[in-house]
Protein backbone atom coordinates (compact mmCIF):
# COMPACT_ATOMS: atom_id res chain seq x y z
CA UNK A 1 0.00 0.00 0.00
CA UNK A 2 1.20 3.48 -0.58
CA UNK A 3 0.16 7.41 -0.66
CA UNK A 4 -0.76 8.17 -4.12
CA UNK A 5 -2.19 11.88 -3.59
CA UNK A 6 -2.95 13.68 -0.73
CA UNK A 7 -6.09 15.73 0.81
CA UNK A 8 -5.34 18.98 1.60
CA UNK A 9 -7.76 21.93 3.15
CA UNK A 10 -8.11 25.36 2.94
CA UNK A 11 -10.58 28.31 3.15
CA UNK A 12 -8.90 30.59 0.79
CA UNK A 13 -11.36 29.66 -1.67
CA UNK A 14 -9.21 32.61 -4.18
CA UNK A 15 -7.16 30.04 -5.22
CA UNK A 16 -8.85 27.97 -6.99
CA UNK A 17 -9.71 28.50 -11.02
CA UNK A 18 -12.43 27.34 -13.44
CA UNK A 19 -11.32 25.36 -16.17
CA UNK A 20 -12.06 27.06 -19.40
CA UNK A 21 -14.19 24.48 -21.22
CA UNK A 22 -16.06 22.73 -18.22
CA UNK A 23 -19.93 23.03 -18.10
CA UNK A 24 -21.63 25.41 -16.29
CA UNK A 25 -22.72 24.96 -12.95
CA UNK A 26 -26.01 23.95 -11.82
CA UNK A 27 -27.15 26.33 -8.94
CA UNK A 28 -30.11 23.90 -7.88
CA UNK A 29 -27.20 21.84 -7.49
CA UNK A 30 -25.02 23.95 -5.52
CA UNK A 31 -28.22 24.81 -3.24
CA UNK A 32 -28.66 21.05 -2.23
CA UNK A 33 -25.21 20.31 -1.40
CA UNK A 34 -24.72 23.88 0.47
CA UNK A 35 -27.72 22.32 2.48
CA UNK A 36 -26.28 19.08 3.01
CA UNK A 37 -22.93 20.60 3.76
CA UNK A 38 -24.53 22.60 6.68
CA UNK A 39 -26.28 19.54 7.97
CA UNK A 40 -22.97 17.59 7.51
CA UNK A 41 -19.80 17.85 6.17
CA UNK A 42 -18.64 14.82 4.88
CA UNK A 43 -14.84 14.30 3.24
CA UNK A 44 -15.75 14.55 -0.08
CA UNK A 45 -12.23 16.12 -2.09
CA UNK A 46 -12.47 17.88 -5.61
CA UNK A 47 -9.65 17.42 -8.00
CA UNK A 48 -7.68 19.89 -9.28
CA UNK A 49 -4.09 20.26 -11.49
CA UNK A 50 -0.94 22.24 -10.77
CA UNK A 51 -2.49 25.26 -11.61
CA UNK A 52 -5.78 25.06 -9.13
CA UNK A 53 -7.67 24.51 -11.89
CA UNK A 54 -11.13 22.39 -10.66
CA UNK A 55 -11.08 19.44 -12.93
CA UNK A 56 -13.75 17.76 -10.85
CA UNK A 57 -16.01 18.75 -8.18
CA UNK A 58 -17.12 22.42 -9.39
CA UNK A 59 -20.67 21.84 -7.73
CA UNK A 60 -19.03 20.59 -3.75
CA UNK A 61 -16.36 23.93 -4.82
CA UNK A 62 -19.24 26.50 -4.57
CA UNK A 63 -21.34 24.75 -2.30
CA UNK A 64 -17.76 24.73 0.32
CA UNK A 65 -17.33 28.42 -0.27
CA UNK A 66 -21.46 29.27 0.35
CA UNK A 67 -21.66 27.52 3.84
CA UNK A 68 -18.63 28.38 4.81
CA UNK A 69 -16.77 25.29 5.45
CA UNK A 70 -13.16 24.10 4.38
CA UNK A 71 -12.28 23.35 1.43
CA UNK A 72 -11.11 19.32 0.74
CA UNK A 73 -8.87 18.98 -2.25
CA UNK A 74 -6.21 16.64 -4.25
CA UNK A 75 -3.93 17.93 -6.70
CA UNK A 76 -2.87 15.86 -9.70
CA UNK A 77 -0.64 17.13 -12.19
CA UNK A 78 -1.61 16.67 -15.58
CA UNK A 79 -4.90 16.73 -15.76
CA UNK A 80 -7.15 19.09 -18.04
CA UNK A 81 -10.12 19.30 -20.10
CA UNK A 82 -9.75 15.66 -21.31
CA UNK A 83 -9.76 14.32 -18.10
CA UNK A 84 -12.85 16.28 -16.77
CA UNK A 85 -15.26 15.19 -20.11
CA UNK A 86 -13.83 11.20 -19.24
CA UNK A 87 -14.88 12.09 -15.42
CA UNK A 88 -18.30 13.56 -16.74
CA UNK A 89 -18.70 10.66 -18.86
CA UNK A 90 -18.72 8.74 -16.19
CA UNK A 91 -21.65 10.66 -14.31
CA UNK A 92 -24.89 9.97 -14.65
CA UNK A 93 -27.11 13.41 -15.32
CA UNK A 94 -29.94 14.66 -13.62
CA UNK A 95 -33.45 13.93 -15.55
CA UNK A 96 -36.31 16.64 -15.12
CA UNK A 97 -37.81 14.24 -12.78
CA UNK A 98 -34.80 14.62 -10.77
CA UNK A 99 -35.12 18.63 -10.68
CA UNK A 100 -38.93 18.34 -10.09
CA UNK A 101 -38.16 16.48 -6.92
CA UNK A 102 -35.59 18.48 -5.96
CA UNK A 103 -37.24 21.97 -6.18
CA UNK A 104 -40.36 20.22 -4.64
CA UNK A 105 -38.26 19.44 -1.36
CA UNK A 106 -37.58 23.26 -1.65
CA UNK A 107 -40.66 24.02 -1.12
CA UNK A 108 -41.47 25.65 -4.58
CA UNK A 109 -45.07 26.52 -5.36
CA UNK A 110 -45.36 26.18 -8.86
CA UNK A 111 -43.54 22.43 -8.65
CA UNK A 112 -45.41 21.22 -5.89
CA UNK A 113 -48.11 22.18 -8.04
CA UNK A 114 -46.62 19.84 -10.70
CA UNK A 115 -46.48 16.80 -9.03
CA UNK A 116 -49.92 17.13 -7.92
CA UNK A 117 -51.29 17.64 -10.91
CA UNK A 118 -49.06 14.39 -12.10
CA UNK A 119 -50.56 12.41 -9.49
CA UNK A 120 -53.66 13.53 -10.50
CA UNK A 121 -53.33 12.51 -14.44
CA UNK A 122 -50.70 9.88 -13.93
CA UNK A 123 -50.97 8.96 -17.22
CA UNK A 124 -49.59 12.12 -18.91
CA UNK A 125 -45.79 12.14 -19.05
CA UNK A 126 -43.52 14.41 -18.13
CA UNK A 127 -43.66 16.48 -21.20
CA UNK A 128 -47.45 15.86 -22.06
CA UNK A 129 -48.00 17.35 -18.42
CA UNK A 130 -45.37 20.54 -18.93
CA UNK A 131 -46.80 20.71 -21.98
CA UNK A 132 -50.51 21.34 -20.52
CA UNK A 133 -49.35 23.18 -17.52
CA UNK A 134 -47.63 25.75 -19.01
CA UNK A 135 -50.13 26.06 -21.86
CA UNK A 136 -46.69 25.90 -24.21
CA UNK A 137 -46.69 24.56 -27.55
CA UNK A 138 -43.73 24.02 -28.22
CA UNK A 139 -43.11 20.89 -26.22
CA UNK A 140 -43.45 22.78 -22.65
CA UNK A 141 -40.07 24.42 -22.83
CA UNK A 142 -41.15 28.15 -23.83
CA UNK A 143 -40.82 30.13 -21.31
CA UNK A 144 -41.96 33.99 -20.34
CA UNK A 145 -40.35 37.22 -21.19
CA UNK A 146 -38.22 37.57 -18.26
CA UNK A 147 -34.87 36.82 -18.14
CA UNK A 148 -33.54 35.74 -14.94
CA UNK A 149 -32.01 32.66 -15.94
CA UNK A 150 -30.91 33.44 -19.01
CA UNK A 151 -27.30 31.71 -19.61
CA UNK A 152 -24.29 33.47 -20.26
CA UNK A 153 -24.02 32.15 -23.33
CA UNK A 154 -26.77 34.80 -24.24
CA UNK A 155 -27.85 32.56 -27.43
CA UNK A 156 -31.54 32.57 -28.13
CA UNK A 157 -33.33 29.50 -26.61
CA UNK A 158 -30.90 29.04 -23.50
CA UNK A 159 -33.59 30.16 -21.58
CA UNK A 160 -36.15 28.01 -23.24
CA UNK A 161 -34.51 25.11 -22.86
CA UNK A 162 -33.36 25.47 -19.23
CA UNK A 163 -36.15 27.26 -17.59
CA UNK A 164 -37.38 24.46 -15.81
CA UNK A 165 -34.36 23.01 -14.56
CA UNK A 166 -33.28 26.69 -13.30
CA UNK A 167 -36.72 26.88 -11.52
CA UNK A 168 -38.21 29.46 -13.76
CA UNK A 169 -41.39 26.88 -13.72
CA UNK A 170 -44.34 29.06 -14.34
CA UNK A 171 -47.54 27.98 -13.95
CA UNK A 172 -50.57 30.66 -15.58
CA UNK A 173 -53.94 28.91 -14.67
CA UNK A 174 -53.70 25.54 -12.98
CA UNK A 175 -58.23 24.94 -12.93
CA UNK A 176 -57.90 25.57 -16.71
CA UNK A 177 -55.09 22.72 -17.05
CA UNK A 178 -57.08 20.79 -15.46
CA UNK A 179 -60.01 21.08 -17.40
CA UNK A 180 -57.81 20.75 -20.19
CA UNK A 181 -56.65 17.56 -19.48
CA UNK A 182 -60.02 16.09 -18.53
CA UNK A 183 -60.90 17.17 -21.94
CA UNK A 184 -58.35 15.12 -23.54
CA UNK A 185 -59.22 12.21 -21.16
CA UNK A 186 -62.78 12.03 -23.07
CA UNK A 187 -60.96 11.09 -26.41
CA UNK A 188 -59.66 8.07 -24.51
CA UNK A 189 -62.23 5.49 -26.13
CA UNK A 190 -61.61 6.72 -29.30
CA UNK A 191 -57.74 7.29 -29.34
CA UNK A 192 -55.16 4.93 -27.72
CA UNK A 193 -52.18 8.37 -28.62
CA UNK A 194 -53.95 10.75 -25.95
CA UNK A 195 -50.89 10.78 -24.05
CA UNK A 196 -48.39 11.36 -26.60
CA UNK A 197 -46.18 14.33 -26.82
CA UNK A 198 -47.03 15.49 -29.94
CA UNK A 199 -50.41 14.72 -29.81
CA UNK A 200 -50.77 16.93 -26.81
CA UNK A 201 -49.45 19.88 -27.93
CA UNK A 202 -51.49 19.45 -30.84
CA UNK A 203 -54.86 19.34 -29.19
CA UNK A 204 -53.64 22.05 -26.95
CA UNK A 205 -52.92 24.60 -29.58
CA UNK A 206 -56.09 23.07 -30.80
CA UNK A 207 -58.53 24.74 -27.76
CA UNK A 208 -56.78 28.13 -28.10
CA UNK A 209 -58.69 28.60 -30.91
CA UNK A 210 -62.27 30.39 -29.94
CA UNK A 211 -64.72 29.34 -31.94
CA UNK A 212 -63.28 25.24 -31.39
CA UNK A 213 -66.14 23.46 -29.87
CA UNK A 214 -64.91 20.03 -27.96
CA UNK A 215 -68.17 18.44 -28.03
CA UNK A 216 -68.38 18.84 -31.83
CA UNK A 217 -65.50 16.83 -32.06
CA UNK A 218 -66.47 14.07 -29.43
CA UNK A 219 -69.48 14.08 -31.61
CA UNK A 220 -67.97 13.10 -35.17
CA UNK A 221 -65.35 10.60 -33.07
CA UNK A 222 -68.39 8.74 -31.88
CA UNK A 223 -69.94 8.08 -35.08
CA UNK A 224 -66.34 7.68 -36.68
CA UNK A 225 -64.66 5.86 -33.88
CA UNK A 226 -61.31 5.01 -35.64
CA UNK A 227 -60.80 8.40 -37.17
CA UNK A 228 -57.66 8.81 -35.26
CA UNK A 229 -54.32 7.21 -35.99
CA UNK A 230 -50.85 8.03 -34.92
CA UNK A 231 -48.98 10.87 -36.93
CA UNK A 232 -45.24 11.86 -36.90
CA UNK A 233 -45.36 15.62 -35.97
CA UNK A 234 -48.00 18.35 -34.26
CA UNK A 235 -48.83 19.59 -37.74
CA UNK A 236 -50.11 16.24 -38.72
CA UNK A 237 -52.01 15.88 -35.96
CA UNK A 238 -53.50 19.73 -36.33
CA UNK A 239 -54.37 18.19 -40.17
CA UNK A 240 -55.79 15.45 -38.94
CA UNK A 241 -58.23 16.53 -36.05
CA UNK A 242 -59.50 19.78 -38.65
CA UNK A 243 -60.20 16.67 -41.12
CA UNK A 244 -62.41 14.33 -38.20
CA UNK A 245 -64.06 17.92 -36.48
CA UNK A 246 -65.23 19.04 -40.54
CA UNK A 247 -66.50 15.84 -41.27
CA UNK A 248 -69.28 16.37 -43.52
CA UNK A 249 -70.05 19.81 -42.14
CA UNK A 250 -70.98 22.38 -44.42
CA UNK A 251 -69.53 24.92 -42.50
CA UNK A 252 -65.52 23.81 -42.74
CA UNK A 253 -63.33 25.26 -39.61
CA UNK A 254 -59.56 25.97 -39.71
CA UNK A 255 -57.91 24.36 -36.63
CA UNK A 256 -54.56 24.92 -37.45
CA UNK A 257 -53.41 28.23 -36.33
Amino acid sequence: MRVVNQVHQTNDYAIFKTLEGNRHVNKLHVRRLRNSFQRKYLMSPIIVNEKYEIIDGQHRFEAAKEAGVALNFIVVTGYGLLEVQALNENMKNWKKEDYLSSFCDLGHPEYQKFRDFMMRFPDFGMAACETILTDKLSGGHTASSSQEFVSDTNKKGSYAIRFFQEGGLEIPDYDKAVENAEKILLLKPFYDGIFRPTFVRAIIGVFKIKHYEHSRLIQRLTANPNSFHHCVNVGQYKLMIEDVYNFRSKNKVSLRF
